[in-house]
């Protein structure tokens, strides 16, 4: 690990809460750290506004140099075609950021934006990762599971067997380097634990990773995710991100309830942390900030359009672990290891 500055690209206009939340959330974290500086991409008005309105010592750090503006124009919402979308929108704050980590101005790149798009612009500007079809975005979804890794959750919502196999090869990957696992186990999330359960893609997807040299353990049953079955679980992107969204919306539901139950029967502050501790039960989404986006030939971290500054401070902190850890080198190194059989399709 070299101990050097890291430049960031953080796609300022992407989210729900953008510019101000991503903008503030950038400008605590280089108060609180040193060794990274910040390329805010996107409308140079609102920037500055929003840096503005973060104080005096937030306008500073353009002047030091901890903060740079990269201008661009226009932005891709979550309801549009992503591939038309790059086309007519070409200087769009996305496709800069990710030309800045393509060019080698910026380490890595943060965006809370439309994923399709963020994953289209990576692909297209940083390339894919030889020996994989498709990138595909995954992470830890479930608290009591934090070494339980599910993908895709929500990248590609249509998926070829061997698709699903390359993402169980990049999950290995990635388990090894963040989890530490030697031999990560490998599940396909289905509708039951026996081999032959589920449609043509699970059953043809089981076939294919049975002739791999991953640690393929069978069928992973939806309740089994609670239980560290397996390190790594492989589903398309419409099954995954139904499952993310279910599980945020129950730890929602759960906070909100445990805290109308509790509330002026306990102090308040027990009454934080044992909401705060039901939440992330089911949702380790603010644990993280943002999840990596495999397959790419450069580090990007994606997160929901909610994205809090909280969530950027949270996902700049994961993505320097990512850089640190030389993720995308050791990615490469580890696919020569792992063999693919795609001829079953």
């Amino acid at each position: 690990m070299v101990d050097k500055t890291i430049n960031l690209a953080i796609d300022a206009m992407g989210g729900d809460n953008a510019p101000f939340e991503i903008i503030k959330g950038a400008v605590l974290s280089i108060q609180n750290n040193n060794k990274i500086n910040i390329l805010l991409v996107g409308d140079e008005i609102q920037i500055k506004n929003s840096l503005s309105q973060l104080g005096p010592e937030a306008l500073e750090s353009i002047e030091t140099n901890r903060i740079t503006i990269i201008p661009s124009e226009g932005v891709i919402k979550d309801g549009d075609q992503p591939v038309i979308a790059l086309k007519k929108n070409p200087k769009a704050s996305i496709v800069i950021s990710a030309y800045l980590v393509k060019n080698g101005q910026a380490d890595g790149l943060i965006s809370m934006g439309s994923t399709g798009a963020s994953m289209a612009a990576c692909a297209l500007k940083m390339g894919i990762i030889k020996g994989i079809e498709r990138p595909t975005v995954g992470g830890p979804i479930i608290g009591n599971s934090p070494n339980t890794l599910v993908l895709d959750i929500g990248a590609n919502i249509d998926c070829k067997p061997s698709q699903l196999v390359t993402f169980a090869v990049l999950g290995t990957v990635y388990a090894k380097l963040t989890f530490n696992i030697s031999n990560p186990r490998i599940g396909i999330l289905n509708v039951g634990s026996e081999e032959g359960k589920g449609n043509k893609l699970i059953r043809d997807t089981y076939d294919l990773l049975k002739n791999t040299n991953l640690n393929f353990i069978g069928n992973i049953e939806p309740q089994d995710l609670f239980h560290n079955k397996a390190e790594v679980v492989v589903c398309d992107g419409f099954v995954g991100n139904i499952l993310l969204k279910t599980l945020e919306s129950s730890g929602d539901l759960i906070e909100h309830f445990l805290y109308e139950e509790l509330q002026n029967k306990i102090s308040e502050d027990l009454l934080n942390v044992i909401s705060t501790k039901a939440l992330n039960l089911f949702n380790v989404g603010e644990t993280y900030g943002a999840a990596p986006l495999f397959g790419v030939n450069g580090i990007a971290a994606l997160g929901h359009g909610k994205a809090t500054h909280k969530t950027i401070i949270n996902a700049i902190k994961s993505i320097i672990i990512w850089i640190e850890n030389d993720l995308i080198n050791e990615m490469n190194k580890e696919l020569k290891n792992y063999k693919i059989n795609n001829n079953n399709e």
